[in-house]
């Protein structure tokens, strides 16, 4: 199944569990489907006697239920029975796991075999969680914290690029101090910090304190809380 980059829910997964199986059946056969979400079951029941008021505009999964109501429009034409009833998931029920094994399998087959691929207007974003996983999905409370992560990240670089800046001007230029800082870094074995442009600010950051010739570029709790906890990760 595609278009897993716009964020599918497994609510699309199991419509197209249903989609699937009634394209696999013959038409004019009568059909129990056992199924454990509810979810897809409601979903699918709000198209059984409803008249011209349903609609699936701005339905993300349209594509699955537009075929799944159109097999199972043809099944009625034939005179054949369909039922769906709701399973508890994990339950022991054979043939509930074996449904489950299946589409785990399924899972590793190549994109030729997917169905319903076909792209939608839905904005997608890329991001990286806490571990540095990239992820491409659309707007979520998970594209949200990562946002304002990153822009607290901005800020915190920023006030570091400054405090390196202000240690230039402070010690680079006017005295020998600068110089003595960047060899006990090379003889301590410290290279890293100088080619590193966060440990390096923090280095020079921590210099200007000590010497109470630099004050904080920001005061508010919030960057200051970010910095903090940015220092206790880079040490």
């Amino acid at each position: 199944m595609g278009r897993e980059e716009e964020g599918i829910s497994s609510l699309r997964q199991e419509l197209a569990a249903i989609a699937r199986t009634l394209q696999a059946i013959l038409l004019e056969t009568d059909f129990l489907y056992l199924c454990d979400s509810e979810a897809a079951l409601s979903k699918v029941s709000r198209w059984i006697g409803s008249g011209p008021r349903t609609t699936l505009a701005g339905d993300a999964n349209a594509d699955i239920v537009t075929s799944i109501v159109e097999s199972a429009k043809a099944r009625v034409l034939q005179g054949a029975c369909t039922f769906m009833v709701k399973v508890k998931a994990h339950r022991g029920e054979p043939l509930n796991e074996k449904a489950d094994t299946q589409a785990e399998s399924a899972r590793q087959l190549p994109s030729e075999y997917r169905q319903w691929t076909t792209h939608t207007q839905t904005m997608t974003y890329e991001w990286r969680d806490n571990d540095g996983v990239t992820h491409v999905t659309a707007w979520s409370k998970a594209v949200r914290s990562a946002m304002i992560r990153g822009g607290a990240e901005h800020q915190r670089q920023r006030a570091l690029n400054r405090a390196a800046d202000n240690w230039n001007k402070t010690f680079m230029l006017s005295t020998d101090s600068g110089l003595q800082r960047i060899k006990q870094a090379a003889i301590t074995g410290a290279q890293s910090d100088l080619m590193d442009s966060t440990r390096w600010g923090w280095r020079c950051m921590l210099q200007l304190q000590e010497t109470d010739s630099w004050k904080k570029p920001a005061q508010h709790g919030r960057l200051s809380s970010c910095l903090g906890k940015a220092k206790a990760e880079s040490f």
